[in-house]
């Protein structure tokens, strides 16, 4: 029988009274794990008043957290619209949160009650237990396991009216990535959706898995009807029989702890090596498999196209090459068919590549620097996956938007007991997680003086300890960092150390602002193609084009993709993407360019004036003269096309 929500809720405000207002722990009435968040949560000075949960989350953070958890959020977000439509109206909302606590990606419907949902569940909104206190996210982070609050539960009075569930997320490496949380207004009554939850959490690490593109991909189980379901045993393996992930469902069946050294095919099951290299050739598709144990597995084996990877690889540097050595095109090049996206890449920007790359593979430290949204990260992980330690981890740190108190954790991990509301058994930081790969330092300039200088013991005598450790750790990863800022000034200025700055500085490489690119027309067409998919890409009309070709793209690349991602939803159906299917920042530009009887373009006959009354003439006469329709369709106010139509003599 089921508990009623009037036993529930008697214990549980029984535990409360108990535990805050007479100081006793409240054993036997609510789960022990409730009771360590809740000890944990008034160690770290939370009220239960405090109002925390509502307050509203910067916007300019949510695009730095998108970007910086989108392996993360491309794994998570498939499997949580699926999710979400199977759970039909049950109130459910389901948010991605990442290790730090943020929340990365959310599905939260329609309704009253999701309003409150989505409002909690904003990108960039933190629920870890330091931020919020107890709660099921926050709770299976600390914990590393499932985690169910309800109701009274929750450590802060703001959050009573909700139950939440949790389950970790654990990267290919066996680590902690994040949580999956399913959320929805209850007032104690029991929860039943820890097992789509965790059925759903599987799916997302099985998606990391391949992810990784390794030679070999296998799953397997010992009952074959879970083969080829987000329950089996799934793991990628290298060219050399050496095992560069698996899922939780792998290390459970073979034993294996996160980040229990270097492994080998020969060495988990019980094969002789022709069995590995049958089935890296492609020929073998199923078989039987024993652990070193003695237990036996049905498996599959998926083999990738013998020398795929090196092909696309050399037929990505070359077409790099090939556009570095083409001169900047005219506004109406790069509309051919076949156009790839590699294309976005001009001169100065395939000099860049070809100088980074060379210094990078000598393990000399990469400086990027460039305006915000030009692609540091792209180049970062360009450099990466065409170099020596491609399979290997790339490990992105934000120095800007790390909480001051966390940074070290963050950086050099910590041991268990380092400090309260840790971890169980401490936690690996980023410095030892990119172990035998790429360690990328976004946005340097910005970090902490007191960090700079364990940061430049770590580079300069290669070794760290854990916070509250004292085992030195290899630090073994190439150094690529990046920046918006001009880290001289900073060091001018004492904002920034001297020899920090000449220790990453091996080679430093500046990406060009977008609108000083000359290959935009190019890049344009590339992105399109990319946002479109197989859809099918719609032409530009000839003013679409001009504005985007002329407007000063003050978010560069990024809000590139963004507006063309946005040009292709409003323009789904249609034949082409006009001026009504671009945000209003861009068209104000051209408003007041024409308003002003802007000079003609360079290298061009046609002026902005021709352009735009071309542009109204076709409005009005698809729309028969209609002077509301064609507002409309341009995406205008009627005052606005009026004063137009006048301007150009059409009134």
């Amino acid at each position: 029988m089921g508990e009623s929500a009037v036993s529930f809720g008697q214990r549980v405000e029984l535990a409360r009274r108990h535990f805050f207002r007479e100081g006793k722990r409240p054993d036997g009435l609510v789960p022990e794990m409730v009771i360590r968040s809740w000890e944990r949560s008034r160690e770290l000075g939370l009220g239960t008043g405090d109002r925390r949960v509502f307050n509203p989350v910067a916007r300019y953070e949510k695009s730095l957290i998108e970007e910086r958890s989108r392996p993360l959020i491309a794994s998570a977000l498939p499997e949580m619209e699926k999710l979400h439509l199977s759970l039909g109206h049950a109130g459910w909302a389901l948010a991605c949160i990442d290790m730090e606590g943020i929340v990365v990606s959310a599905v939260c419907g329609s309704g009253i009650e999701a309003r409150d949902l989505a409002n909690i569940f904003q990108v960039g909104r933190n629920v870890s237990e330091a931020a919020v206190g107890t709660n099921g996210p926050g709770c299976s982070l600390t914990e590393g396991r499932p985690m169910v609050v309800r109701a009274a539960e929750h450590f802060l009075d703001e959050v009573r009216p909700f139950s939440c569930a949790a389950v970790p997320l654990f990267g290919p490496s066996g680590a902690l990535v994040g949580v999956l949380d399913a959320t929805r207004m209850g007032h104690g009554e029991p929860v039943t959706i820890l097992e789509p939850l965790g059925i759903a959490a599987r799916a997302i690490e099985n998606r990391m898995l391949e992810a990784l593109q390794g030679a070999l991909t296998m799953g397997f189980h010992y009952r074959p009807d879970l083969l080829d379901t987000p329950l089996e045993g799934g793991m990628v393996f290298a060219e050399d029989g050496t095992l560069l992930g698996a899922n939780q469902s792998a290390r459970q069946l073979l034993g294996l702890g996160g980040g229990s050294g270097v492994e080998r095919f020969e060495t988990l099951f019980d094969c002789p090596p022709e069995t590995f290299r049958r089935a890296l050739a492609g020929r073998l598709d199923k078989g039987v498999v024993r652990s070193d144990g003695g237990l036996r597995f049905d498996a599959r084996f998926q083999a990738a196209r013998p020398g795929a990877m090196l092909a696309r690889l050399r037929e990505g540097v070359q077409r790099i090459h090939a556009l570095a050595e083409r001169r900047a095109l005219p506004a109406e090049a790069g509309s051919g068919a076949g156009r790839s996206e590699a294309a976005g890449f001009d001169p100065v920007a395939g000099q860049a590549l070809h100088v980074a790359r060379r210094a990078f593979e000598r393990d000399i430290p990469v400086l990027i620097n460039g305006e915000t949204g030009t692609g540091k990260e792209v180049l970062a992980r360009r450099l990466h996956d065409e170099s020596s330690r491609s399979a290997g981890p790339f490990v992105a740190i934000n120095c800007s938007s790390l909480p001051a108190g966390l940074i070290e954790s963050e950086f050099f991990g910590y041991e268990d007991g380092a400090f309260t509301g840790g971890r169980r058994g401490g936690a690996p930081g980023k410095f030892e997680l990119a172990r035998g790969g790429t360690l990328f330092l976004d946005e340097i300039g910005d970090m902490p003086m007191e960090l700079q200088g364990r940061l430049l013991r770590v580079l300069q005598e290669r070794s760290f300890n854990r916070l509250g450790g004292a085992r030195q750790i290899v630090f073994d990863a190439r150094v690529v960092a990046a920046t918006h800022r001009r880290l001289e000034t900073l060091v001018a200025e004492g904002r920034f150390r001297e020899d920090l700055y000449y220790r990453i500085k091996g080679v430093r490489v500046s990406l060009p602002a977008l609108r000083e690119r000359g290959d935009r027309a190019a890049l344009i067409e590339a992105l399109l193609a990319r946002e479109a998919g197989d859809e099918g890409v719609p032409a530009l009309s000839v003013e679409a084009r001009h504005v985007l070709m002329t407007y000063r793209w003050p978010g560069n690349i990024r809000q590139l993709g963004h507006v063309l991602r946005l040009a292709l939803t409003l323009a789904e159906g249609e034949e082409e993407i006009g001026l009504q299917h671009l945000p209003e920042e861009l068209l104000a530009d051209f408003d007041d360019a024409v308003a002003q009887q802007a000079a003609p373009l360079r290298g061009n006959e046609v002026c902005l004036r021709d352009i735009e009354l071309e542009a109204v003439r076709a409005a009005m006469a698809r729309n028969g003269g209609n002077v509301s329709a064609t507002a409309r369709s341009l995406g205008v106010a009627r005052a606005t096309l009026y004063r137009k139509l006048k301007l150009l003599g059409l009134a």
